[in-house]
């Protein structure tokens, strides 16, 4: 919780430190040999510092610095400055100096120094920097950068109804070619559409059985989907929407019971606020005027008024934002007011730390939301896409002691982690004062699409009179009563499907993970006689015993139940009467636009004499419409072809490490290798946003492929190969343009880190994978992207500790099948590539 992500251009902290006479840690200057530090405070330098108040952190290669000695430099016109000697040199890396206490047997703690700010407790130096070199600007201006707008992605090969008809229309010219009139309305288009309708109807009819039998020609959605399951490929019937919603509450109130659900705004709805009842407000509104969501938050839920509205806290600093990936935030907090016996209001700070007003707590859901313009301060000129929803890991509440402040801060996932840049507050017109920009929102639930019908008659299952034969002479003949076939239909439409989730999943996942369903894993919402009755995809895997039962949709959208024959699945005896609850909502409907959902909506009397209001930041999404017949009959036949079953040549094993771990390896290679009594396959990999792979990737790898391998194949998984790249470039600068922008702007292309305009640099690791070779008309092009260049040559262009191999004169670097490119440029480890500019010209 050390860490900072807020940018501040406005510090009005460090001045308040000064006028209350407090201290802290200014900054640090480094000797010019490197071995000593120049440390300067906020104050005076305290008198009775000891080398064990002062802890040095950080770095990359070189560690464990220590405090030789300490020297405090005075002067008259200044308060003076301490000077750290050390024991060794640091590297190029980041270093953190800290100002702790002592405990009574005289050993560091965690804890600031006495009459120290904790947020000036700390500050960070560095020996060398990487990126300051003498004709460039070491003071990098920070601000928040803007955000990178993503163009929509427009399908324009995409057809509308007019090329569903086109062969009959095309017919119809050549048979009539004077007809004209092709307008909705008009008689050959209706006769059109009236015959063609009847003939497939009449079509379907006389060769129903042979359609059906096979994938190819079936046209009912029953029929293709159990084709499809006996070559493995799962049909979908899409998925329902779900999105979040937080609740403006004007009292603090808990929800125990699972008695309500929200809509969206209808015709002649009542003003934002009123609290709903079905049976009093919406008996006579239809119900296709409005979609129902329901809460999937597990209850009970506490709704408080402080959580309406959080504002952010800037530790007292102005027109600051958070950064785009800030993972960490402050909020800001108040004390609860309460009158002592006499009638007089007791000081906030005398109360404890729980009495506060914001209740937040680990796993939590908070949405940031920004409520105002940030350059005009209007709520009109809001940006809408400026929302995000994030799931708490950490809530300390703590006091700024400087302004005797309650403060909150918060941490949440690194899923979560903020996709934008977020203004908190900034000096808007006309009066030019301070704004908040952006509030977090508590109060927030999980809501998904879809309404409940409870316990719908299904009927009885039907019986059969088996008579069983006389065994032995003057028995009585025994009838036995059997079951008959049992398939009923469920009335409402349509039903809705959703991905399972558990109460581990609502409560510990990150909130955007919440959001995106998979359709494949999608599950019917029905209940059949109190749960007793478990909905599976099919029954190939039930046994006679298991009380199970299969959701099939036809064409028209209608649920079928089907139920197990006594062999796959039990068969349910008869005479048993059946009920369902279950949920009907579904597919792209649900789909609906941000702060549609306007109103909730109890089943009983609510009186709590508050108003509810529900908001929707963020619109519905994950909503996805059932699989099209076309679609299964495209990809289905071909499934069983693409699914490897068993590793046979080398390429089968690099294929089955990119399925089973695309998430983390962006690509493998594999090669088949004779020991001389047996094969050995081995399999690099090469993992997402870093060099080399973890050495817990590595053992998952090998113990999936164990599954798969040949009988006589050894398998070894390891590291990829990678080879580092020595490049040198000269660059003549143009004259009107400074060769320290050039150069940086060239370091940064050139770099393997991520830009902060959100591109990758050239050198990134996802941008190297196996056997791609480095080009030097690439290289080129992408050094003349650069504004002010005038021209480049590459003088350079080798393997590190190589030596040339005439790579410039072919004008390509060539890697191996096993190999991967490594270019760092960081003078930590210059065993990793080196990068080297020459700059000429310019200013």
């Amino acid at each position: 919780m050390n860490s900072h992500t807020s940018i501040c251009q406005n510090e009005q902290r460090r001045l308040e430190i000064r006028r209350q006479r407090k201290n802290g840690l200014d900054y640090v200057e480094v000797s010019e040999d490197l071995r000593s530090l120049y440390v300067y405070f906020l104050g005076s330098v305290p008198e009775d510092l000891t080398k064990g108040n002062l802890r040095i952190e950080g770095g990359e290669r070189i560690r464990n610095l220590h405090v030789t000695s300490l020297e405090v430099e005075s002067s008259q016109n200044y308060e003076g400055y301490l000077i750290v000697n050390l024991n060794q040199l640091g590297d190029f890396s980041l270093y953190t100096l800290r100002l702790v206490s002592l405990d009574e047997h005289g050993k560091p703690t965690n804890q600031p120094y006495p009459n120290f700010d904790p947020r000036y407790s700390q500050v960070q130096f560095q020996f060398r920097d990487i990126n300051c070199h003498s004709d460039i600007d070491c003071l990098q201006e920070q601000t928040c950068p803007l955000q990178q707008l993503v163009e929509p992605a427009i399908n324009y090969l995409a057809k509308d109804y007019a090329s569903f008809r086109h062969l009959i229309l095309d017919r119809l010219s050549l048979v009539m070619p004077d007809w004209e009139e092709r307008h909705a309305p008009d008689l050959g288009i209706t006769l059109v559409e009236v015959l063609a309708y009847v003939g497939d109807y009449l079509s379907y009819y006389q060769d129903a059985v042979a359609t059906e039998a096979y994938l190819e020609t079936a046209r009912q959605r029953i029929s293709v989907r159990r084709h499809a399951r006996l070559i493995d490929y799962p049909m979908h019937e899409g998925s329902n929407a779900r999105t979040w919603l937080w609740l403006e509450t004007s009292v603090d109130i808990s929800l125990k019971e699972k008695n309500f659900y929200f809509i969206n705004r209808y015709k002649n709805a009542p003003r934002l606020g009123t609290i709903l009842e079905d049976n009093r407000d919406l008996d006579d509104v239809p119900l296709s005027s409005y979609q129902v969501f329901e809460p999937l938050t597990p209850l009970p839920i506490h709704l408080y008024i402080a959580h309406n509205q959080i504002l952010f806290y800037t530790w007292g600093d102005r027109s600051c934002c958070l950064s785009r990936g800030s993972t960490t935030a402050t909020l800001l907090d108040e004390f609860i007011d309460s009158v002592t016996e006499n009638g007089e209001s007791s000081p906030s700070c005398q109360f404890p730390e729980y009495q506060r007003k914001l209740h937040l707590k680990i796993g939590d859901i908070l949405i940031f939301e920004e409520i105002k313009g940030p350059k005009t301060g209007n709520p009109e000129d809001t940006d809408l896409n400026n929302r995000h929803a994030v799931r708490l890991t950490n809530v300390k509440a703590i006091v700024d002691e400087l302004y005797n402040q309650p403060i909150v801060e918060i941490e949440w996932t690194k899923e979560d982690a903020l996709p934008f840049p977020l203004c908190i507050s900034a000096i808007v017109p006309p009066e030019c004062q301070l704004a908040d920009i952006s509030v977090a929102r508590g109060n927030v639930i999980l809501v998904d699409h879809g309404r409940t019908i409870d316990r719908e008659d299904l009927g009885t299952v039907p019986g059969k009179e088996a008579i069983q034969q006389c065994q032995k002479e003057g028995e009585s003949v025994e009838i036995l009563v059997k079951s008959d076939r049992f398939r009923p239909r469920l009335q409402k439409t349509p039903l809705t499907f959703s991905q399972p989730l558990s109460i581990k999943n609502l409560t510990q996942d990150s909130a955007k993970s919440l959001l995106i369903q998979h359709p494949h894993q999608a599950k019917p919402h029905i209940q059949l006689n109190n749960s007793t009755w478990t909905p599976q995809y099919d029954l190939i895997d039930s046994n006679s015993e298991d009380q199970h039962f299969v959701v099939e949709m036809d064409n028209d959208g209608q649920a079928h139940l089907r139920f197990g024959d006594g062999e796959l699945g039990i068969r349910p005896e008869a005479n048993t009467h059946f009920q369902a609850t279950y949920r009907v909502g579904n597919g792209l409907v649900g789909n609906i636009g941000a702060e549609a959902i306007s109103y909730i909506v109890f089943h009983n009397i609510f009186n709590s004499g508050s108003t509810l209001q529900p908001h929707q930041p963020f619109p519905a999404k994950s909503g996805t419409a059932p699989e099209s017949l076309s679609h299964v009959k495209l990809y289905a036949p071909h499934l069983s072809h693409e699914k490897l079953e068993r590793a046979i040549t080398a390429d089968d094993y690099a294929q089955l490490v990119m399925e089973h771990f695309s998430t983390k390896v962006q690509r493998a290679a594999a090669t088949l290798r004779w020991t001389g009594c047996s094969y050995e396959v081995w399999v690099a990999v090469d993992p997402f946003n870093r060099e080399a792979a973890d050495d817990k990737l590595l053992p998952n790898i090998a113990t999936d492929l164990e599954n798969y391998r040949r009988i006589g194949h050894d398998v070894i998984v390891q590291r990829a190969a990678y080879i580092s790249l020595d490049i040198a470039m000269t660059v003549h600068v143009k004259s009107d343009y400074l060769r320290g922008h050039v150069k940086t702007a060239l370091l940064h292309i050139f770099s393997n880190r991520i830009l902060p305009d959100g591109r990758s640099g050239f050198f990134h690791p996802d941008n190297l994978t196996f056997g791609l070779g480095i080009a030097l008309s690439q290289i080129v092009a992408i050094a003349y992207a650069v504004p002010g260049i005038e021209s480049v040559s590459v003088t350079k262009l080798e393997r590190l500790f190589e030596g040339d191999n005439h790579e410039i004169e072919a004008g390509f670097l060539p890697i191996g099948s096993w190999e991967i490119a490594r270019l760092d440029n960081n003078p930590n480890f210059p065993e990793n590539g080196k990068f080297t500019l020459d700059l000429r010209g310019g200013r």
